[in-house]
Order: structure tokens, then sequence, then C-alpha cells
């Protein structure tokens, strides 16, 4: 099972999101740390909490934790361990097929902190964001599409 984390030692976060990937194999592969690695040592992302899915049937899922030393080989360590839960786990665990596998990422983008230390460093101060998903970004702009 996972970690407790021990939130004494946190710092604060900023907003955080979830990534669910599926995984083509049993093992995380190579191209899923590496790309990800790219992103922590870019500094856009902060990676907190990495745990994989197995979905057994339509109403069974398991958590299979990370191999630490798997983790650390690819250079990459987990900021805070423990933070995703079963429920979350169990919300994305409907998305995953049954038999298939999938990672759940939770990280903390870091380009928006870093953008606002930086503006905030002159006279500018940044007073709020406002993430959108995916889905409804991409319908505004089918719609501006359209009546173009």
């Amino acid at each position: 099972m996972a970690e407790v984390v021990d939130v004494t030692s946190l710092q604060a976060l900023g907003d955080v999101e979830f990534v669910a990937v599926r995984l083509a194999g049993d093992r995380l592969g190579p191209n899923l740390l590496e790309a990800l690695l790219r992103q922590v040592e870019a500094g856009t992302v902060r990676l907190l909490d990495f745990l994989v899915i197995e979905r057994l049937s339509l109403e069974e899922h398991r958590i299979v934790e990370v191999d630490r030393d798997e983790f650390a080989l690819a250079g990459l360590t987990l900021e805070t361990p423990g933070l995703v839960g079963e429920d979350d786990a169990r919300h994305f665990a409907a998305r995953v097929p049954p038999g298939a596998r999938a990672a759940l990422i939770l990280v903390e983008p870091t380009w928006v902190e870093r953008f606002a230390r930086d503006v905030d460093r002159r006279e500018d101060r940044i007073l709020a964001t406002q993430p959108i998903p995916a889905s409804i970004a991409n319908t505004i702009l089918a719609s501006a599409l359209r009546q173009v």
C-alpha cells in the first residue's frame, strides 16, 4: 500500500494535475520515464506521486506500487509519495480497460509559479490563473473555427 505522507515536512503546493497514461506492457517503459524526466529537468513540473493501476475486471482494480530503484535509475524521485489515494485510483481505474495497466501521475506544474515570481519581481502582479480543461478549450476552438 502507499506510504503515509509526513505532512509536517511538506511545502505548500500550487495547483496539481493528474495524468493517466495507459501502459503498453506490464512494466514502466523507458519512453514514459524519459519523457517525465525531461519535464522534471526542464522545471515544468514537480513529480509528486506516481502509481500504477491494474484493471482486473470491470469491477476490480489494484494499485501496483512503483519500483523505487527503477525510478532512481531513471533519475526520478517522488516528492510526496502516498499523496495519491485509493479514491483517486478508483476514479481513474474506470478509464483503464480490463486487463490493462495505467500509470497515474500526480504533478505540480511549476512554470506558472516561476513565471509569477519573475513578473512579481517587477511592478506587475499576477491576479489569477484559471486552468481550462482541454475538452472545453477544444470545443471553443472548434466553434471559433466554424465562424471563420
